[in-house]
This record gives C-alpha cells, structure tokens and sequence, in this order.
C-alpha cells in the first residue's frame, strides 16, 4: 500500500535533537514535508492540541522527571486530541520489560525499538494506516457512541470480509459488552474459541460472565488467561475485580502485586493494590503502593487527589500522621484551583486530626469541608461522600452524616457495591440496626417513585410521566436509574407526537446527566439510539 506523506501532517517527539533531526531526514525522503517537531512532552501536548497531526512519532523517555511518552498518549487521548485516523506511533531506544509492558498497556498504535531503518518505519506506517482505513467507520461511530451503529456495520464486514474476521468480531465483543448485551456476547466468544482458542476470547468470556454477575466462572476465565499468558495484564485486573467481588482480598490483593511486578507503571493498578491492601490492613504496601502511584503521577492526567487521600490514610494507620498532613497539605500545590480536591484534602484532615487526638482541629477540618461540599456544583463521588460521612460521624456530628448517607443511598439506591459500603460504615459507627433502617425506608421511597414513573409510561400517560420523572430527577441528580426513565418518557412522548424542541433539548440534557454519572450505563446506548432517531425525525 503507498502513503502519500505528502499530504500528511507529522509530529516528531524526543527530547535528543539529533535524533528528531534524523527522524525529519528519514520522513522526507519518504516524501514528507508538513513535519513539526516537540522536545518535550508539555511541548508535543501544546502543539497537539493546536494541530490536527496525522501521524505523531513519540519518544518514550522524554527526560528525567517529565511528562514521557506513555503520559502524552494518555493525555492527548483523554482530552480528545487525537482523531481516530492519527497514527501514533512509540519509539525508545530502551527495551526492558518494564517499558514495554508501560507502553504497550497504553496502546500506541505500534511500538518501535530503536534504531530502526527506514523500511522498517514505512512498513509499521502502512500496516497501521490501512487497519485505520478499515476500521475508520466503526471507530467514528464508536467515537459518537453510536455504538448500535458500531456492532450494525461489524456484522456487515463480517458478512462480506473474511481477512479480518477475526478483529470485526473481537471489536463487537467489546461493544456487546458496552451496550449490556452479554449473553450475546458469551455467544460470539463461546463460537470464536470453537474455532480458535485465542486469549481475547477467552478474556472477553470472562467480562461477560463478570457483568452477568457470573463470578465464579469469570474467575476461571481470567486465571486460564493469565495461567497461558503471563502478559496479558487486562486479564490480571479483571481476576482481581472477580476475586473482590467474590470476598477474597487477600487474593485478589496478591494478583495485582502479581500484575505490578510485570508491569510496574500503572498507575491506577498501584492505586488499586493501595486500596485493596489498605482494606486488608497491610499498611505498608498500602504506603509503598499510593508512593508509587503519586510518583508515577506527576506528569499524568491520571493523577488524582484520591490517591493523596488514600496515601494519608494509609500513613495515620502506620502512626505517621504528621507525614500524612504533609500528603494532605500537598494536594493545594498539586491541584491548584480544585475545589473538589480541596474538598477530600479537608476531609482527609479531619480525620487524621481525628486519629491523632486533635479533636478541634478536627472539627474545625470537617466543617471547612461540609462548607466546600455545599458550594460544590458538580457531582461528588460517592467514595467522597462516605469519607466525609465517617469524617462527621468521627466528631460526633450523627445528624450531618446520616443526611449524607441518605443522600447516597437515594442516589445510588440500586448499586448493591455503595450500599454495602454505607452499611458498613453505619456498623462501624456502632450504628448497625438505624443504618439499615435508614437504608430500607429510602430504598423503598425511591422505588415507589421510580415504579409510579414506570406504571405512567407503561399506560400511555406520558405527559405526566415527563413531569413526574422530571420532579423526581431534579431532587436526584446523581440518580441514573430516575434520569434515565425520565430520558426515556420524553424520547417516547417525541417518538408519539413529533417534533417539540424543549422536550427534545431535555431529553439532550437527561443523556448528559447519564454520560457524566456512569459513561458505561448499559441503557445508555439504546437511549442515544432512540434520542438519534427521534431528532433525526424532527428534522424532516
């Protein structure tokens, strides 16, 4: 296949400007002209996000202490800077496993070990352009998370193109499971490995036999994975879910420091082995774990402040509390101007004051905090919510942490993981029997809304179902369940009547709501199907 690098807009990325300028040489004898070049990592995200490149070719070790390859990748995915037609290429003169497994996990489109020829580089560059040509429309749809749209053409390729059957159906898999569709999805991996017995497969079955709530079998799946494929680190993380679901922590603890020793520079599995190691009360690779994923951090869109908090935590239990302040203090500089980040160091002050006996700085911390929550006007995740529960009920304020708790279980009155969480905080205030009294009452109220919504909709009484659901959504806003029938009212209200711009700007704003909650909600995709074709009607 030839590229025209002609018409292509290239990114070079290394900090050694010999070797950009060698790589400039190599790309315009192959005919490139439109090259840029970027010496370090906060230099290529500029330019990233200034220009539409067609193909970057990216260092991965981009200096001591800064932003590297791997952290670009991230960063420019994570804020939507790079179209799906961008070949992104990673390139390093270091091979060791430790920058290999970084590199692949983060998916570059292709991976090179320098130094390389210029036919090896022109044969990578096709390779990877023609895949992106007949893939480019099911990414695109994906990318709208159009994704009914995605599996609609996967199953016209596979009827027509055998050379690779084997990708369109691995990529359906992947969007079976996305719209919640999983004993569809058991089906396509069950006849894929009648044929071959390939590891995607079989971590595909394992998925779904994990979201089916199936967790015996998925542990099965994903041991015989990684029991044959001691690098397919996906599947490292999946057993350790299945093993924590199933009660297992020690387990589950000891696969992910399996996964870390072969892949060390994730930092959400350092993040993960802190929080599970913590909950098994092994403070000390809870420590070394958050250390870990703090460092690996510091140039990363993936640095967040739960992992100062739980770093904190994890300190006041090993009695280094003025370390654990000092954690705490650092978020201000490392999150300037994040409210929500000032909110969990306050909370997380609170309570190692707490621990450490200085009960009016506590107080003083938690109120600061109940003071950041009530001005906040995005949503606060429910983790954070519980930490700053415990941190009220820590100083004997029952009243503000049972309202909170409320608050949660009303949000999150169907998500079984958030309501044993509450529950276990109640027993560990020595409030067993009123926390589960709590929790059924407010169960059960947000039930007999939802259930009245549904019975309205169910009898055809849409207009009123709109307004009830739309009452009920305005007092529950994290809700996904309320937000969605609501969503789901308007669309069949429009479907029914015909066009009515307020009604279809809200149902645009429901499906928002539902993006910002849960960006995997298995309804959602249906939702957005119908909110397509209802808009496409209006058109008409």
């Amino acid at each position: 296949m030839y590229i025209d690098l002609n018409r292509k807009k290239i990114l070079i990325i290394d900090d050694f400007r010999d070797f950009r300028k060698g790589l400039k040489n190599m790309m315009e004898s192959l005919g490139a002209t439109g090259i840029d070049e970027a010496a370090s990592g906060d230099a290529a995200i500029e330019k990233i996000a200034a220009v539409s490149y067609d193909i970057i070719l990216c260092d991965y070790n981009l200096g001591d202490s800064k932003k590297d390859g791997q952290q670009v990748l991230e960063d420019a995915k994570h804020r939507g800077l790079i179209k799906y037609s961008c070949t992104f290429i990673m390139c390093t003169a270091e091979n060791t496993m430790n920058m290999v497994m970084g590199a692949i996990e983060y998916q570059p489109d292709e991976y090179l070990v320098k130094p390389f020829s210029k036919e090896m580089l022109l044969n990578r560059l096709e390779k990877v352009v023609k895949k992106k040509m007949d893939f480019g429309d099911i990414e695109q749809a994906m990318q709208r998370k159009d994704y009914l749209q995605a599996i609609a053409v996967c199953d016209r390729r596979l009827a027509e193109d055998n050379r690779n059957r084997f990708e369109y159906l691995r990529l359906k898999g992947d969007l079976l499971l996305k719209v919640g569709t999983y004993a569809e999805a058991v089906s396509l991996y069950a006849d894929v490995m009648a044929i071959r017995d390939l590891p995607w497969a079989r971590a595909g079955l394992g998925k779904a036999y994990y979201l089916s709530g199936n967790l015996n079998d998925a542990k099965e799946m994903f041991q015989s994975v990684v029991d044959d494929n001691v690098t397919y680190m996906e599947a490292y993380d999946w057993l350790a879910r299945s093993l924590e679901e199933l009660g297992q922590l020690k387990e589950a603890q000891e696969i992910l420091m399996t996964a870390a020793q072969i892949s060390p520079k994730s930092i959400l599995r350092q993040k993960a082995i802190g929080e599970i190691s913590y909950r098994n009360q092994d403070y000390d690779t809870s420590e070394k774990s958050y250390k870990n994923a703090v460092s690996l951090g510091k140039n990363s869109y993936l640095k967040s402040p739960s992992i100062y908090t739980g770093l904190a935590k994890a300190l006041v239990e090993k009695q280094s509390g003025d370390e654990a302040l000092s954690v705490l203090g650092s978020i201000k500089s490392e999150f300037r101007d994040d409210e929500g980040a000032a909110l969990q160091a306050a909370i997380g002050q609170g309570i190692v004051y707490q621990k450490m006996g200085r009960e009016e700085e506590s107080k003083k911390a938690v109120a600061e905090a109940a003071l950041l929550f009530e001005s906040l006007p995005a949503q606060v995740p429910a983790e954070v919510v519980m930490d700053l529960a415990t941190a009220c009920f820590s100083i004997g304020d029952t009243d503000k942490g049972t309202q909170l708790m409320k608050e949660l279980v009303r949000n999150h009155h169907e998500d079984e993981k958030v309501i044993s969480k509450i529950q276990g905080i109640f027993t560990d205030m020595k409030l067993s029997e009123e926390g589960a009294k709590i929790i059924n009452s407010t169960r059960q109220e947000i039930v007999r809304i939802n259930n009245q919504g549904v019975r309205m909709v169910e009898e055809g009484r849409l207009k009123e179902a709109i307004d009830h659901f739309e009452n009920a959504a305005a007092g529950l806003p994290d809700n996904k369940i309320i937000i969605a029938n609501a969503a789901q009212s308007v669309l069949l209200y429009l479907q029914k009547n015909g066009r009515d711009d307020h009604y279809l700007s809200l149902a645009g704003q429901y499906l928002a709501q539902i993006r910002r909650i849960d960006p995997a909600y298995q309804k959602l995709p249906k939702l957005l199907e119908l909110f397509r074709s209802v808009a496409e009607a209006a058109k008409q």
